[in-house]
């Protein structure tokens, strides 16, 4: 896992919902789903990386930030995260 990753697991707490905005293939998403209890979706704009992601048991959509946020009502994650 990137070291990146870890420094963001470390600051979200156990038992959260987290949205993953461009998770590519899901990698920080499984770490803090299977290790750290959280409800977490994605966001994703390449059609591959989201069924990489789904086939990983991954709850993520097919879509782009700029244009796609606004489907989630506010406050309905506790954490937001957007990494490289």
């Amino acid at each position: 896992m990137k070291n990146e990753f870890k420094v963001i697991a470390d600051l979200i707490e156990k038992d959260k919902k987290v949205l993953d905005v461009g998770c590519a293939d899901g990698t920080l998403m499984k770490f803090l789903k299977d290790n750290k209890n959280i409800n977490i979706r994605g966001l994703e704009i390449s059609k591959e990386k989201v069924q990489e992601c789904i086939a990983k048991g991954l709850t993520v959509i097919e879509g782009n930030a700029e244009k796609d946020l606004k489907q989630f009502p506010d406050k309905s994650f506790d954490y937001v995260v957007l990494s490289q």
